[in-house]
């Protein structure tokens, strides 16, 4: 695979890559909005992965809709290779499985959050004034905290046992660079990790 978004995969070939790496870490998730044509999809890309893929684990940031669906697929298989990052502790409790494996953003080091904020801001400068005043105004850093768990679910924390993403399988709208979905992509791009969108996953579920 190379970087950045991947073309004319066929799934056999994602899978050849994947088995390819000792415990691949892949971020399923996207947009709030799943048309009620699509919803099933992203459930079954979610379980049809973790049957093919036994040694992988799947990312997502518990957020309504796309997050929500894929995760459902995974723990329809196996729920405990599944990893959610939210923004803090409690984050939407009732939606997480409990043999789901949960990292908070409270849980890494300041340094590490330093090295996030920095990430965060490079991978979207529109943000960065956002980043700059997190610790000193309260609403801007309840903000700050969600682009900041999805910079996390990127790069990983070592330091907790989070490995950094492999790849990450998305689901957009029309415009892919929207909003904190917008924002992971970019932070892939940052990190030079590949990327599929809808458009090209989709033809696996068919």
């Amino acid at each position: 695979m190379t970087n950045y978004q991947v073309h004319q995969l066929l799934f056999d070939e994602f899978l050849a890559s994947m088995r390819g790496i000792d415990s691949p870490v892949i971020l399923l998730e996207g947009s709030r909005k799943v048309s009620e044509e699509h919803a099933p999809l992203l459930t079954k890309l979610g379980s049809r992965l973790a049957r093919a893929l036994p040694g992988a684990r799947f990312r997502s940031g518990n957020a309504e809709g796309s997050d929500t669906l894929f995760a459902e697929g995974v723990q329809s298989v196996d729920p405990a290779r599944m990893q959610v990052v939210t923004p803090y502790e409690g984050h939407r409790k009732k939606n997480l499985h409990p043999r789901y494996e949960v990292c908070a953003l409270s849980e890494v080091s300041a340094v590490q959050e330093r090295a996030l904020a920095d990430a965060s801001s490079e991978a979207t400068p529109g943000n960065r004034s956002l980043m700059e005043k997190r610790n000193t105004h309260p609403r801007l850093g309840a903000k700050a905290k969600y682009l900041l768990r999805d910079t996390l679910k990127v790069v990983g924390d070592p330091e907790n046992g989070l490995a950094p993403a492999t790849v990450g399988l998305f689901y957009t709208g029309e415009d892919p660079m929207k909003g904190g979905t917008g924002h992971t992509i970019r932070v892939c791009q940052q990190e030079q990790v590949p990327f599929v969108l809808f458009r090209q996953w989709s033809r696996w579920v068919d």
